[in-house]
């Protein structure tokens, strides 16, 4: 039986950087708790925003004391822990450069997704479908002929599969055919999808709506203002 750390990931209501790390966290069976960060400071987090290390969001608190920022150090750790780093440092390499890749994206795409609203979103939109977004799957999509298997590295996942999933799946938010034309990130997706406690989490998770419009977090079937200065009640 593993023992792991207790571990707490705090971050905002929006699908972004949290979303590897659950991922891997689900297929792995390490538990957690996510906490909303007014949750977790009892307050707005632009109040507490000074307080965290670097003023950034997420972090992981490992055993209630050490703070990890930085979403790739995040990932990282967990990706240790649930032993689904490579061993050999060449292919440690060559996830850490698939993972960088996906991390490329961040922005605009996430903001993009969970923040923009009407002309911002749209011209944000037709930025990425028309030029940035093609440009990466193609390049990801020729990755993944490099090795036999639906994975980066062949027929096991590792940590740079689940971050790039996370981008893959916002993409389709934009426009359900951006993927047609790349099939074998098509088969990336579905076999990741298939992996121990994936679906289970991607079911469970909150509902994000009102894209491009006002962009809500449907929690427990209540609809929250995607940002980070909300406080719960």
């Amino acid at each position: 039986m593993n023992i792991y750390p207790k571990l707490e990931l705090i971050y905002l209501n929006v699908r972004a950087l949290a979303e590897a790390p659950q991922m891997i966290m689900h297929f792995a069976n390490i538990p957690y708790s996510y906490k909303m960060a007014w949750d977790y400071y009892g307050e707005p987090w632009i109040k507490q925003k000074k307080n965290a290390p670097f003023n950034q969001l997420p972090i992981l608190i490992i055993n209630d004391e050490m703070q990890i920022w930085q979403s790739g150090a995040i990932v990282r750790y967990i990706a240790n822990i649930a032993n689904i780093t490579p061993k050999d440092p060449a292919l440690l390499a060559y996830a850490d450069a698939i993972f960088e890749s996906a991390q490329e994206l961040q922005s605009p795409l996430n903001p993009t997704i969970n923040l923009y609203t009407e002309e911002k979103f749209k011209e944000f939109r037709d930025k990425l479908i028309n030029n940035i977004l093609p440009k990466k799957f193609y390049n990801f999509n020729r990755q993944l002929q490099k090795f036999s298997g639906n994975f980066f590295l062949g027929d096991n996942p590792y940590y740079c599969d689940f971050a790039v999933y996370h981008y893959f799946e916002m993409a389709l938010l934009l426009d359900k055919n951006l993927l047609n034309d790349f099939p074998r990130i098509k088969n990336h997706m579905d076999a990741l999808i298939s992996l121990n406690g994936i679906k289970k989490y991607l079911d469970s998770r909150p509902e994000i709506i009102n894209i491009g419009i006002n962009p809500k977090m449907k929690i427990n079937g209540i609809e929250i203002k995607t940002g980070a200065n909300h406080l719960k009640k």
